[in-house]
């Protein structure tokens, strides 16, 4: 499907992008996938735009307008991964809604990837017990350490995959810290992007 990019906005193109991308991601994914999804000439700037269309539609920046409010911080201010609210931006009832021509082809892949998001906010107070409570800080299948390569803002940076997917979970179901894993965003992706491959899997991968 191609987007006729005549009638997306800029921070639509945004929001089309994370879709397609999980939900969650850097700035320069993004841009890379604006790129995919919408083919012609781009500007040299692109992800310049690509973040300040996210600042300025996100009440965790210091940019935001104060209207529309479509993207979250996943892991604080500085942390480098943006997110999709739990608000549905694809919904013409919401005065925040997106343009026709773009919810008729993102409306029910964005409903799902959305209520996913709803779980992941309220068991955020999990991940930063899980998070406390580790003795290593290296990635459980690559062993890479963002301490060791980043320095002093790599200190204690990790980041948490649910090991049974959340888009699995019965409605009340209970996540217990041996749930968790600790992954670095590499690795991360791959797991999401493998649809369901678990942890030993993509370990067993990387070191054959």
């Amino acid at each position: 499907m191609k987007y006729n990019t005549v009638t997306l906005s800029r921070f639509e193109t945004v929001v089309a992008a994370l879709h397609s991308l999980g939900g969650q991601a850097r700035p320069a994914e993004i841009a890379e996938e604006v790129r995919r999804l919408f083919p012609g000439p781009h500007p040299d700037s692109l992800l310049q735009s690509v973040r300040a269309r996210i600042q300025e539609c996100s009440s965790d920046s210091n940019n935001w307008k104060g209207k529309r409010d479509l993207f979250y911080s996943v892991h604080g201010i500085g942390g480098g991964v943006w997110g999709l609210r739990a608000m549905d931006p694809l919904n013409p009832a919401n005065e925040d809604g997106i343009a026709d021509s773009a919810e008729a082809y993102m409306a029910e892949e964005g409903a799902a990837t959305l209520r996913t998001h709803l779980r992941r906010e309220r068991s955020r107070s999990l991940i930063d017990r899980f998070k406390q409570q580790l003795t290593s800080y290296a990635c459980s299948i690559c062993a890479f350490d963002f301490a060791t390569t980043y320095g002093e803002i790599g200190h204690h940076f990790i980041e948490a995959h649910h090991k049974i997917p959340v888009s699995q979970l019965q409605p009340g179901a209970k996540t217990k810290l041996e749930d968790l894993a600790a992954v670095c965003s590499n690795c991360h992706r791959m797991l999401h992007r493998a649809g369901g491959i678990s942890v030993d899997d993509l370990k067993g991968r990387l070191q054959s």
